[in-house]
């Protein structure tokens, strides 16, 4: 039995799912208790008569998720390039050499890099490419941030993110909220909420947090935000150039 037409992609489902994967435990880690990156810290003073909690950040872990976006933002671009691929092999021009998905938020440049591609992979897929360009146009941004975090983990160093909590709440009971000073773990690793003369209640906390990625040719974005807008975009390209490849080559038993 022939491979359907469907199958030329399932390397970039694959990759695609892949990024999920490692999404799934990118915001496993980014949260509140054991093995996280953020933790409550409670504390008793010597006489016994005060009582504190802390948040506090555990910058190893922050470290250690940088991998775990090298991987996402890896496997995410990877799957765009499969899909470059498999429209090349459809199109069937004969034309030989690295392809790449042309990723850009630059026009003049996306022109240049779409009739290279052209060539590899005829007029219908750099049509679709180009629509879903443009259908994707308010996160372009998002979509090259995405490639920067790639390239640099492939050929210059691991991305460090930037971890920081915007308020603290807890139920005990009643709603209690604690404002954390703007800017404040970017110079500190902990910040005290609860001064009493009570223990601070036996109760889980939870916290407003932000995950930004930052640095030379990345302007500090949100990374879920990135992420998510990303992976938008490359499952509706595959589901797109899915259609497009049953229309123009059916599977055959």
């Amino acid at each position: 039995m022939e491979m359907g037409a469907s199958d030329h992609f399932d390397d970039a489902q694959l990759l695609y799912d892949r990024a999920q994967a490692h999404r799934r435990e990118f915001n496993a880690r980014n949260g509140v208790g054991a093995g996280r990156l953020w933790h409550l810290r409670r504390s008793t003073s010597a006489n016994g008569m005060a009582h504190a909690a802390e948040l506090t950040l555990d910058r190893t872990v922050l470290r250690e998720l940088k991998p775990v976006i090298a991987d996402i933002a890896n496997n995410l671009v990877h799957a765009l390039d499969h899909v470059a691929a498999a429209a090349r092999v459809q199109a069937n021009t004969g034309k030989a050499g690295r392809l790449y998905f042309p990723i850009t938020d630059d026009d003049d440049a996306f022109g240049k890099r779409i009739a290279e591609a052209r060539l590899y992979i005829g007029d219908d897929w750099a049509e679709l490419f180009t629509a879903a360009r443009e259908q994707h146009r308010t996160y372009l941004a998002y979509l090259k941030t995405v490639k920067t975090l790639s390239n640099e983990a492939k050929h210059w160093e691991l991305r460090p993110g930037t971890a920081g909590a915007h308020a603290v709440q807890w139920f005990a009971p009643g709603h209690h909220i604690e404002q954390v000073p703007a800017g404040h773990f970017a110079a500190n690793d902990s910040y005290r909420f609860w001064e009493a003369a009570a223990p601070f209640p036996n109760v889980g906390i939870q916290i407003v947090a932000s995950f930004k990625i930052r640095g030379e040719g990345v302007d500090e974005v949100d990374l879920d935000s990135v992420l998510q807008t990303s992976s938008i975009f490359v499952a509706g390209l595959i589901a797109k150039s899915r259609e497009h490849l049953a229309a123009v080559a059916p599977a055959q038993a």
